[in-house]
């Protein structure tokens, strides 16, 4: 069967449509992955809260002041990226497993297993190869501007331009040639990364093309997600009920406006478990498709 990006794009309806209850699974999935988050960092996040309220009152604040904030934050976010990436891995897992293995049904495809920690090395591995590779390219196109500046030189920072544009193509066929690192990994149950490389080669545009749409599909879902919260915002008192309690302390707009609160994550969790759905799926079909693909250009 010959790979389509334009059939494989739309995976992630047939999965919700195929297994109702799936979405509903990683909606708890994401509720209880940001009550666990929150159980964690609760009293931290207040007391950035309270710091940044305080702060903000003193009247103009010195470097210095600052730095009690950034630890906090920075202590904030040393707990919830782990967090992040660990439920990450978990519901990218789930949504290749729906599209490789779709008779593993049972708890939405959620498993706590080996899959999981393979997906999470992967996926850690990626983002810190993107990472230097991003830095290193940047940090060369800032050598070449700040060249371009010492030396007055105008065609240097034509140079710095082309560097900096080459630079993000580079990273966008890296990305794209990886992009099956993940699929690979849960239905072949092995680290594989450069495997990708074997599955997209000549491949380029199309898996570009399906990752575009199913960006686009992503945001259309947001949207109409958004037409379906506004109502109910209104019905708990929504954005007005918040305002009025501007300045308030944290516990105190946790305790009067928990409705909208509540509203507000229920509704989140079920767009993102659709949304990771809509944009990861298209690459767990494109690798059921490739690998199968005996047509794959040399």
């Amino acid at each position: 069967m010959a790979f389509s990006a334009t059939d494989a794009v739309f995976e992630g309806f047939r999965i919700v449509r195929r297994r109702p209850a799936t979405l509903v699974w990683w909606s708890l999935f994401y509720i209880a992955a940001m009550a666990f988050a929150m159980t964690v960092i609760g009293g931290s996040v207040i007391r950035l809260v309270n710091a940044a309220e305080a702060l903000e009152a003193a009247g103009t604040p010195s470097a210095e002041d600052f730095m009690p904030i950034l630890q906090l934050y920075m202590s904030v976010f040393a707990v919830v990226l782990p967090i992040s990436l660990a439920a990450g891995a978990v519901v990218y897992a789930a949504v290749s497993r729906a599209v490789l293995r779709p008779e593993e049904s049972r708890f939405g495809y959620l498993r706590f297993g080996m899959d999981e920690v393979r997906v999470f090395v992967v996926s850690v591995a990626l983002a810190l190869a993107f990472i230097a590779l991003t830095g290193v390219m940047f940090m060369l196109v800032g050598v070449v501007g700040g060249l371009a500046a010492s030396l007055e030189a105008p065609w240097l920072w034509l140079v710095a331009v082309l560097l900096a544009l080459a630079a993000v193509a580079a990273l966008i066929w890296l990305a794209v040639r990886l992009c099956l690192a993940v699929p690979i990994t849960v239905g072949e149950r092995r680290i594989a990364i450069l495997d990708s490389f074997r599955l997209t080669r000549g491949r380029f545009w199309p898996l570009l093309g399906m990752a575009i749409l199913a960006g686009v599909l992503s945001l259309v879902v947001g949207l109409l997600g958004s037409l379906v919260l506004t109502p109910l915002q209104f019905l708990t008192g929504g954005v007005t009920q918040l305002q009025d309690l501007e300045g308030a302390p944290l516990t105190e707009i946790l305790q009067t406006a928990w409705p909208t609160i509540l509203v507000w994550i229920v509704t989140n969790a079920v767009l993102s478990a659709l949304q990771v759905a809509v944009v990861y799926a298209p690459f767990s079909a494109a690798y059921r498709e490739l690998a199968t693909d005996g047509s794959r250009p040399a």
